[in-house]
């Protein structure tokens, strides 16, 4: 019975990995500061335009709902409240 179920879903799975289309897809972005589309949405990867072409790619990472856009290189000033 095992064995059935088994070599069932392997053929299932061969099946599926020959159905697939490959596709020319550029990563963008890395798991860790990924970039974002316009509306926030997170984009892992771009798809060639009519002509083949990636540009313009319109992800990035200011369109991020947890970016935050550092103000400069000075530490800031913490304030430590006095007893």
């Amino acid at each position: 019975m095992k064995r059935t179920i088994i070599l069932s879903l392997g053929a299932a799975a061969l099946l599926l990995g020959a159905c697939t289309q490959v596709r020319d897809v550029q990563l963008v972005g890395n798991w860790h500061d990924p970039l974002c589309a316009p509306d926030s949405s997170v984009v892992w990867g771009v798809f060639p335009n009519d002509q083949g072409s990636y540009n313009p790619i319109k992800a990035s990472r200011e369109n991020c709902a947890w970016f935050v856009e550092k103000q400069g290189d000075e530490p800031s000033d913490v304030k430590v409240a006095a007893n």
